[in-house]
């Protein structure tokens, strides 16, 4: 395991960790594709089985959509594509499963509220960067306000594995997710809740391309990702509503910023 990422031993917290003379030098990183991309395969054939979804094209009697092998034939894709597909739409809401019965078509589907599934355009991404700074700045506020020791029990065991995710150079999306949803559970706001799960398929794809390009760009710049998180969750444990806030919004425009650099 490369130690690059690992914060000198006389740091107490991140913002320390930060803030050290003589910072490792860390060898040139591989670089990946960055953003922007293309509309994947995935992001292609979802925007296709959703249009036959709304035409009524591609469903029984019963609202149920073909299995994965019969969509993969009908569109010429694999069924790891057509699976996440589907799972696109299922964040999206327009899909529910069914245990033991397969995928159906959401009763109210059309209703539902969604985003497009395009992250590779980066008009899309900044508008969502736009929409969530609208929630969850107020959410983690009302987070600092409301917060239970249950929730700040939950809050610092998911920004533990988050750290560990950073020092062990780990993809750490899952765990940046998990975060983020441990704070929007402490506003006790059943609207901020079920907007975080109406987001929850484009935030974590979100943050998967945002670790992906800050990590492969810039490793070092893990352990400010990382500050900023620290940031939030002290802010919480004080409860000082506006200094979470402040330290959501930092993130936010923050991440929106690195991102727009790397499409640069």
């Amino acid at each position: 395991m490369t130690p690059a990422l690992l914060p000198p031993r006389s740091c107490t917290s991140m913002v320390d960790c930060m803030s050290q003379d003589d910072p490792v030098v860390l060898p040139d990183p591989l670089r990946e594709s960055l953003i922007p991309r293309p509309a994947t395969l995935p992001s292609e054939v979802a925007d296709r089985l959703r249009q036959a979804i709304l035409q009524g094209d591609i469903v029984d009697e019963n609202h149920k959509l073909p299995s994965e092998a019969a969509l993969a034939a009908t569109y010429g894709v694999s069924r790891p594509v057509i699976r996440e597909a589907i799972f696109m739409l299922k964040s999206d809401g327009l899909i529910i499963s069914q245990q033991g019965r397969g995928q159906f078509v959401n009763p109210h589907g059309s209703n539902v509220f969604r985003l497009d599934t395009n992250m590779g355009n980066g008009g899309e991404i900044d508008a969502l960067f736009e929409f969530l700074l609208s929630v969850e700045v107020s959410a983690t506020r009302l987070a600092a306000q409301r917060r239970t020791a249950d929730d700040l029990e939950r809050i610092r065991a998911c920004y533990q594995r988050l750290y560990d995710a950073t020092r062990e150079l780990a993809d750490g999306s899952e765990e940046d997710g998990q975060f983020h949803k441990s704070i929007v559970l402490a506003s006790h706001n059943q609207h901020f809740i079920a907007f975080a799960g109406f987001l929850d398929g484009q935030v974590r794809r979100l943050i998967r391309t945002a670790r992906k390009n800050t990590r492969n760009r810039s490793p070092d710049l893990m352990w400010q990702v990382q500050a900023e998180h620290e940031a939030i969750l002290k802010a919480i444990e004080a409860g000082d509503a506006e200094q979470a806030a402040q330290a959501a919004s930092d993130h936010l425009q923050n991440a929106s910023a690195r991102l727009a650099s790397y499409r640069s």
